[in-house]
Order: C-alpha cells, then sequence, then structure tokens
C-alpha cells in the first residue's frame, strides 16, 4: 500500500495481511501493593439523606483536564533532589503527562520523598525510588517495591522516548497502578517506550549523581548495601525555573494507547507527535501506519469483528479508514483543496455529493461522496463508494477517507464518523478538535450515507456469522440491527461494564451463533421462526436510544433492567401462561 498524489492513491489489496508486533515490557515494580485509594480523593457517587450511598474511587475518575496556563506553570518548576555526596535535578513534561507531574510535586512539596532510599539499583538500566517503607532502615527488606501512597494514578503513556536521564514512573503489570515510586533510566532502553509514563527528566548539561548511584554495590534482589549513599536527603521544588533548551527530548513519532474519556469510560486513542495529530480508533479496528516522510494511516476490522468478517469473506475486499496528511498547497484559493481519493486502475469517479462548508470558527471543509468502479478483480467487477472530508491548518491539508463496496457501504460508515468526531490537528499553536461533526451538512450526508441502497444483493451463501444479522436480512428488522449495532459501538462499548459485558456476551454467542446462521439461509421457514422469535429481544434493545447514559452505573441499571425485561418476556411470561392453562384444563 502507497500514497500517490492527491487524486489516484493505490490501496486495493484482496490479500489480507497480518502485522505480529513483538511488545518487551519489564515490570518495574514486583509484587505492588494492592488498590487502596485515598477516601479524601474519592468522589461520592450517591447522596442519600446527606449520607454517601457509595464512593467512588480517584482511579475510576477520567483524568483532569489542566488548561494551558496550569501547564505553563508546572514547566516553570524544577526539582532538586539532595544526596549524602551529590544532586539530581529534574525538569519537567506537563505537556505530556500533566497529572503525574502534579502528583510528583505535590508529594515532593510534603516532604514525601525525604529519607527515601534509591532501592532497586541495577547498573546499565535504571535506579528506583520513592517507596516510603525504605524510610526506616529496620524495615524488612522485603517489603521494600512494595510500599506507596494509599492511592493510585492513571497512566499517561505518551512518545517521550525512554532515554538516558528520563524520569518515569514505576508501576505494577496494571498501567494504572503507578503512586509515588519513580525510576531515572541509566542507559536508552526503548522496550520502556508506551509502556511506563515518563514526566521528567534529568536537566542536561548539569552535574548529575546518576552513575555513582547506579554503580553503587547491591544484594542479590538489587538493593544497595550502603544506605547512606543511596539515601534521598531532601527533595525541593525550585520556582521559578526557566529551561535552558540545550537539547530536546527524542520522541516516537507515534503511540496508541487506552484512555480514559470524561465520563470515565476507556478509549483507544492514536497519536502522532510528529505531525501533531490525534484521533480515536474505531472499536475492534487495527492501525496501520504508511512509511514515508508524509503521514498516512490505514484502519481495518481486526479479526475480532464478526460483523465486519461476512462482508470481507463476500467482497473480498476489507472496509478503511485512511487518513492521510501532506503539505499544504497554497495556491489554493478556496480556503481548502478540492482535490478527492480514487481507487487506481477504477473507473472515473462519479460524484453523488460535493459541498464545501464552515465550521463554527470559521474553518472550511470539503466533504465529497463518490462510487467508482473497478473491473478485473477475483470477484469481477466491483463498485466503491468513497466518502472524504478535507481540510486545512496554516501548514498541511489532511484528508479522512471512507472506503467500502457500495453495498456494505453504511454497515462501517460509524467507524468514519468516529474518527472525525474526535480529531485533533494543531491550531493556533495548540493541538485542538476540527469540530466539523456538528454541522448541518455533514450530519444531512452522512444520515443520507446511511440509507439502504438500492437494489441490494443477496447475502453470501454459508458463510456462518451472526444469526441475527442473518435472521433480519433485507427485512423490515435490518436498518432496527443497523441502528443496534451503533447502540453497542457509540453507548454500550464507550463504558467499561458494557465492554466487559460484550467480550463475555461474544465469546458464548459466537459459539453457536455461525451454525444457527447457516441453517437459516438454507431453510426459509426456520429463518422467519428465528426473526419473529428474536422482534421482541430487539424491540427492547432499542430502548437505549431513548436514555442518557453517562456514566458506568448508568449502565449497569439499563443494562440489567433490560436483561430482566428480557427474561420476563422470554421465559416468566410463557411460564406463568403455560401455568395458567393447565390450571383452565384440570377445573375442565
Amino acid at each position: 500500500m502507497a500514497f500517490i498524489g492527491v487524486e489516484k492513491t493505490t490501496f486495493m489489496n484482496f490479500k489480507f495481511l497480518i502485522i505480529s508486533v513483538a511488545i518487551i515490557s519489564v515490570a518495574i515494580i514486583s509484587g505492588f501493593a494492592g488498590s487502596v485509594f485515598a477516601q479524601a480523593s474519592d468522589v461520592c457517587g450517591e447522596w442519600k439523606d446527606d449520607v454517601c450511598v457509595y464512593w467512588i474511587p480517584e482511579i475510576y475518575l477520567p483524568i483532569k483536564e489542566f488548561s494551558q496556563e496550569e501547564i505553563d506553570e508546572m514547566k516553570q518548576k524544577a526539582v532538586l533532589i539532595k544526596m549524602h555526596e551529590g544532586t539530581f535535578m529534574i525538569e519537567f513534561f506537563p505537556e505530556d503527562a500533566p497529572n503525574t507531574v502534579r502528583n510528583f510535586l505535590q508529594l515532593v512539596e510534603s516532604g514525601y520523598y525525604d529519607g527515601t532510599v534509591f532501592h532497586r539499583i541495577i547498573p546499565g538500566f535504571m535506579i528506583q525510588a520513592g517507596d516510603p517503607n525504605t524510610k526506616d532502615p529496620e524495615t524488612d527488606r522485603s517489603l521494600w517495591g512494595q510500599g506507596g501512597p494509599d492511592y493510585q494514578i492513571q497512566q499517561e503513556f505518551n512518545t517521550l522516548q525512554h532515554d538516558r536521564g528520563i524520569v518515569s514512573m514505576a508501576r505494577s503489570a496494571h498501567p494504572d497502578s503507578a503512586g509515588s515510586q519513580f525510576f531515572i533510566v541509566a542507559k536508552d532502553s526503548p522496550h520502556l517506550d508506551g509502556q511506563y509514563t515518563a514526566f521528567g527528566r534529568l536537566i542536561p548539561g548539569l552535574p548529575q549523581h546518576l552513575d555513582h548511584i547506579a554503580s553503587l554495590t547491591t544484594d542479590s534482589n538489587d538493593a544497595p548495601l550502603d544506605l547512606l549513599q543511596a539515601t534521598i536527603k531532601t527533595a525541593t521544588i525550585l520556582d521559578p525555573y526557566t529551561s535552558a533548551n540545550i537539547s530536546i527530548p527524542d520522541r516516537n513519532q507515534s503511540i496508541i494507547k487506552k484512555v480514559r474519556n470524561p465520563t470515565g469510560d476507556s478509549k483507544t486513542v492514536y497519536h502522532n507527535s510528529l505531525h501533531s495529530i490525534t484521533f480515536d480508533v474505531p472499536y475492534r479496528w487495527e492501525l496501520t501506519e504508511a512509511t514515508g516522510k508524509q503521514f498516512g494511516v490505514i484502519m481495518e476490522p481486526d479479526f475480532t469483528e464478526h460483523n465486519a468478517k461476512a462482508q470481507m469473506e463476500q467482497s473480498g475486499f476489507a472496509p478503511k479508514v485512511i487518513v492521510t496528511a501532506e503539505p499544504r498547497d497554497l495556491r489554493e484559493d478556496a480556503g481548502v483543496s478540492t482535490a478527492f481519493f480514487s481507487v487506481e486502475g477504477g473507473d472515473d469517479p462519479k460524484i453523488i455529493s460535493n459541498y464545501v462548508f464552515e465550521s463554527d470558527d470559521g474553518r472550511k471543509a470539503h466533504l465529497i461522496t463518490t462510487t467508482q468502479d473497478l473491473h478485473g478483480t477475483e470477484k469481477g467487477t466491483v463498485q466503491f463508494k468513497i466518502i472524504q472530508l478535507t481540510f486545512i491548518n496554516s501548514e498541511f491539508q489532511y484528508s479522512i477517507i471512507y472506503v467500502n463496496v457500495t453495498e456494505w457501504f453504511r454497515y462501517e460508515l460509524s467507524a468514519f464518523t468516529q474518527t472525525v468526531d474526535n480529531f485533533e490537528i494543531m491550531i493556533d499553536g495548540r493541538i485542538q478538535p476540527i469540530n466539523f461533526d456538528d454541522n448541518p451538512i455533514f450530519k444531512t450526508l452522512i444520515a443520507i450515507a446511511k440509507e439502504k441502497p438500492e437494489p441490494e444483493s443477496l447475502p453470501p451463501a454459508r458463510i456462518g456469522g451472526c444469526l441475527i444479522a442473518t435472521a433480519t436480512y433485507g427485512s423490515e428488522l435490518a436498518p432496527q440491527v443497523q441502528l443496534l449495532r451503533e447502540i453497542r459501538d457509540n453507548t454500550v462499548l464507550q463504558t467499561q461494564s458494557g465492554t466487559s459485558f460484550m467480550t463475555a456476551f461474544n465469546q458464548f454467542y459466537y459459539s453457536f451463533s455461525p451454525a444457527i446462521a447457516d441453517y437459516e439461509r438454507e431453510n426459509t421457514i426456520f429463518k422467519e421462526t428465528v426473526k419473529l422469535t428474536l422482534t421482541p429481544l430487539l424491540v427492547s434493545l432499542t430502548l437505549l436510544q431513548h436514555v442518557d447514559i453517562d456514566s458506568e452505573y448508568d449502565m449497569l441499571g439499563y443494562g440489567i433492567g433490560i436483561i430482566l425485561l428480557n427474561i420476563g418476556m422470554y421465559f416468566v411470561a410463557p411460564a406463568v401462561l403455560i401455568t395458567k392453562i393447565r390450571s383452565f384444563y384440570k377445573l375442565q
């Protein structure tokens, strides 16, 4: 796959590529203490008669959003760590890990680190400190490495490379288990990148005590034998501090990570620091970065996306969302590029819709929908449908493109809208959302794109898959099933409880669904019976579109309610009816 120009782009490939990524991780903390949270940091989930019914631990709350002023304020602070014979001077990167920097500064200010020991020393790797269990020399050394404050903070993995001198948070196996323990990298350790929260570094150009501490003699558990040399005498904040910017820390080009959104739910986010681009990766989709100087990524459903599997087996093509960025053509006088994407080797594109519109803040976007026939594939002539959103900033032209075969186009359109909804680029010197998804033109064209195309071909024979989708295919319930898929992606899967339930449900459901789906295709009467049986279930599930789900507790409440409703319809009501009938005949 390659990106060629702005009008012709080679992406067509009917072979499926599986990319294996080997990830090497190092457990920085061994046997970290269990999940204990500070009551003072918790938030009450429900009050009743001025009494809190239950508390929500801070770890489950969304990460605090910091203003630019707050980040700048933290940037103007440094920390001086005094040892017995030397010092460490640390500067911070609050733009990458603001919550972690704030937590570290608060601990320093409180004197938390005074008297703690660099309790884990691995020459040629790193030195680690911050465990309050090390303050008392009489403490059992087997407990070193297990202590921390009575709370944990959420990860803020970023693109900073774990090079020599970087300061990063230690944690246990769970990403959100850091507290107070930190480590200083003694030798470049790229296997830690994206796995631990780097938040500062030893200030370049100043004398540092790193090599001295890293060379101390240790026992079999990597603990120092000379505690005097390894003990932090004091840690103090230097304010104000101005970085000399002697060197800029090296960064990885991009990172994909799980983050919590403002509602407390988790999502997968892609961030490219080189091109200053951030967006959400659709659920159960995988991302591949293009090689070369210009930015380009291709996203397509992974092997767990069962709904797209049937389409790919029938059409031989995986739906794709493509994101590109290239230097802006300053000759464009429309305020946005009007070039568009097309399939290499296909007929000339036929334009279905073509609009230029503005966001509320005056930025222009070009939204175009086309179809294009490609001949000579293994499936004969295939018609593709393409929707593309193009926009610019002061330097670059960006495009978000969704490509799929026409008859299946509407089914994965939500992947395109999710990418647009959460897309952020550099605007006026900072990363900001593009805000095109709320425009009436955008909403109208997306609504039109979701409409059922005419005519629509029959479903493929014997491909297994989803028994619900097969039973309702081509019927009056098909739009309802599509609506349920959107509710699943945009509501249920945006909560941790919903994601856990769907994971367990899918494992059970797809253990028998393909066999039933195949039999539905063979027996029309059986298919209609299944459809009739499923109708009450589908109707009950659509109730979720009429409620506001703003938290895990809302999801659990409505989810349990719908489960109980279906138990009543499918088991309790028939049982009561059968009992009544039996009683009636006994009386006769």
